[in-house]
This record gives C-alpha cells, sequence and structure tokens, in this order.
C-alpha cells in the first residue's frame, strides 16, 4: 500500500463502525499484553517450532500468497496489470539469481532491507486511509506521513546503532551492525553510544506526545471530533514498532509483534477487496450470497495456507532442514538438500519470488487511476 490509497473516503465499511478497532489494532494489543505477560526465561528463547508455524508460516507467508485473489486469480485485474504480473517474477528471479550466486549474505541483506521498506510503507498506507476518512487536511506542524514514518524508522536507527539485538530479520547480520563495527574500532565509544541512545528514546516519545498535542488542540480550535482511528493507528504503530524492538530484546516478542501486525491488516485488506468487488458487480447483496461470501472467505483462508505450508516446505526440503520436525514427519523428502553453490542460488531465487513478487506487485495494485478501477469503488461504496 502506498500514498496513493488516499483517494479512498468514509463510506468503507472496512474502516467504520469500529471495525478496524477489532480486527486491526486488537490483535496487537492483545500481543503487548502477550508479550508484558510473558517471564523472562520465555521471552529469552528462539522461536519454538509451533511458535514459527503458527506466525511465521499460518500469517507472514500466507498474506504473501493473498495477494494473488487481488492479481493472478481475477481475469480482470489480472488484465488491468498484464505486464507487471508477467514480468516481475521473471526479472526478480533473474536479480535474485545472480545476487544468491554472488553472496548468500548480501542475498539476505537486500531482501531485509527491501522487506522493511516494504513494511513501513504499509503502515503509511492505511494511514492514509484514516485521513482520507476524516475528511480534513489540517495545516500541522507534526505531519502524521512524517511521524508515522519517524515511529518505524528511529526504532530501526536503534537496531543498527545498538549492537546487541537478540533477533534478526532473516537471518544474522542481514542488518549492518554500525553500533558492533564502532565499538570495535573506537575506544570507550560504547558508553556515549548508550548514553546517546537513551537520551533518544526519551525524545522519541516527546516527539509522538507532542504529535498527538497538537491533533487534540486542532480538534477542539476547529470544532471538529479528533480522527480516533487515525490516532490510535500511529500510536499503535509506534508502540508495536518501539516494543517489538527496543524495549524488548526478544525474538518472540519481535516476530509476534512484527507479524501480526503486518500480516492480518493486509490480509484483511485483500478478503473486504475481493468479496465487496463481487458485491458491486452483482449489484445486489442476498442471504445466498452472504453465503457464498462466507464460504469464498473460507476458501481464501485455506488455500493461502496450503500454499505457505508447500512453500516453507520447499525452502526445507531444498535448503536449510531446519524444521524437519514438522515436515518430514508429515510429508518424507524425496532427495537430499541442495549442496552446490548454483543450485542453492537457483532454489533461493525461485523460493523468494513470490515474497518479492508480493513487495513490487503491492505498490502498485492500490493505486488509484484506469489500471485499477474498483479500488475507489470498492473501499467507497
Amino acid at each position: 500500500m502506498n500514498k496513493h490509497a488516499e483517494i479512498i473516503s468514509t463510506k468503507s465499511w472496512l474502516f467504520s463502525r469500529n471495525t478496524d478497532l477489532f480486527i486491526l489494532m486488537l490483535p496487537v494489543w492483545v500481543c503487548w499484553i502477550i508479550c508484558f505477560s510473558l517471564p523472562e526465561s520465555v521471552l529469552n528463547k528462539d522461536l519454538p517450532l509451533w511458535f514459527w508455524a503458527v506466525f511465521i508460516l499460518g500469517i507472514d507467508v500466507s498474506h504473501v500468497w493473498s495477494t494473488i485473489f487481488r492479481t493472478y486469480l481475477d481475469k480482470e485485474e489480472f488484465n488491468n496489470h498484464k505486464n507487471l504480473l508477467i514480468y516481475t517474477p521473471l526479472v526478480s528471479f533473474i536479480c535474485l539469481f545472480l545476487l544468491a550466486f554472488t553472496s548468500h549474505l548480501w542475498y539476505w541483506r537486500v531482501l531485509a532491507y527491501l522487506a522493511l521498506y516494504h513494511f513501513i510503507k504499509q503502515q503509511y498506507g492505511f494511514l492514509a486511509l484514516y485521513n482520507a476518512k476524516f475528511g480534513k487536511k489540517l495545516h500541522k506542524i507534526f505531519n502524521d506521513k512524517w511521524i508515522i514514518y519517524f515511529s518505524m524508522v528511529y526504532p530501526v536507527i536503534y537496531w543498527h546503532l545498538s549492537g546487541n539485538r537478540a533477533f534478526n530479520w532473516f537471518v544474522k547480520e542481514d542488518f549492518f551492525n554500525i553500533g558492533g563495527t564502532l565499538t570495535q574500532h573506537l575506544q570507550n565509544v560504547e558508553p556515549i553510544l548508550q548514553g546517546v541512545l537513551q537520551f533518544a528514546n526519551v525524545f522519541y516519545w516527546l516527539i509522538i506526545a507532542a504529535w498527538l498535542a497538537e491533533e487534540i488542540i486542532l480538534s477542539k480550535k476547529q470544532f471538529h471530533k479528533i480522527a480516533t482511528g487515525k490516532v490510535l493507528w500511529i500510536l499503535t504503530t509506534a508502540g508495536n514498532w518501539y516494543l517489538g524492538i527496543v524495549y524488548f530484546n526478544s525474538d518472540i516478542v519481535f516476530s509476534l509483534t512484527n507479524v501480526v501486525a503486518h500480516g492480518i491488516p493486509y490480509i484483511v485488506l485483500i478478503l473486504y477487496y475481493v468479496e465487496r468487488k463481487k458485491k458491486i458487480k452483482s449489484k445486489a447483496t442476498t442471504r445466498k450470497n452472504l453465503v457464498k461470501g462466507g464460504l469464498s472467505i473460507a476458501f481464501m483462508l485455506s488455500l493461502i495456507l496450503l500454499l505457505a505450508f508447500g512453500e516453507e516446505y520447499m525452502w526445507d526440503m531444498f535448503l536449510y532442514r531446519e524444521k524437519q520436525p514438522l515436515f518430514e514427519n508429515l510429508f518424507a523428502y524425496p532427495f537430499n538438500a541442495a549442496t552446490t553453490v548454483f543450485f542453492q542460488a537457483f532454489a533461493l531465487a525461485m523460493l523468494s519470488i513470490p515474497q518479492v513478487s508480493h513487495y513490487i506487485i503491492d505498490g502498485y495494485i492500490w493505486k488509484g487511476g484506469k489500471k485499477n478501477p474498483y479500488v475507489k469503488k470498492v473501499l467507497i461504496d
């Protein structure tokens, strides 16, 4: 999602009647309660296999596959984006193969920063929806757009400078460890760096508080209700990225907060778009159509889970063999994992196509214009 989502206005069911509160934000808040409730001994553990299966496979990988219902499996949408949908996987494979063949570390590093960019843009995309719903553009010192970017970028900067995070985005050292490098080459820099980061943590929340105060003051001066959904979205985003990266130093917390806040809203948006488009085209809402809609949603969820399972099965079969207790007990691997540089690079590139294509395609399918005639219709009517 991106800035072009601003075309969407107030009539969207997804962003009204407190639906967003319960579907988009409540899962994140529940994650916080869980994280604060877990003992330190659990927080310091590596990801349990069941946790990986439920949250990484079940939500994160599944949300990538949900894009197909908005693109490849919709004939009209496919024709509108034909070149994009055909050439993105092909070009991605070539670039990914060359990168993986050259260096596995740089392969994962590029993917990590690409994923980070995608995650940040999605949070802004939902903010654009809220601003469009609110319908008023206020002249502000603390611009909403830059505040939500700041709320995510600072924790990532902290990650790079602290040098002591117990988690990675994909693999070890995929993000540059600037703090670790500085402490290795400069004497006595570590206490100075930690002091700066502690001050920056306070400054981070002062900025968020200043934005909130300005929002409240302007709403009173201009005699309109405060945009509750937008405010909660920004505060939830800020809290989630800060808790997941800065406050907690736990792989479990980072994975839980990151995956839930990103994957669930996107899956909901895709399901809503697909079903709402059907209703608009059929021009009728009957009990029969409602039943069909429920069955359709159940089918889509089942299919993306199946595809996610298949993708992760192949990751483990061709490359890493880290999830054998889960996969091989169900379906025995028919051959050994790839061992040569060529076949490892080939497998990495092939298996990353869904993820990277999702990152790229998602930047186009939510734009307004002739190629996306139903985006406005679906989210307005």
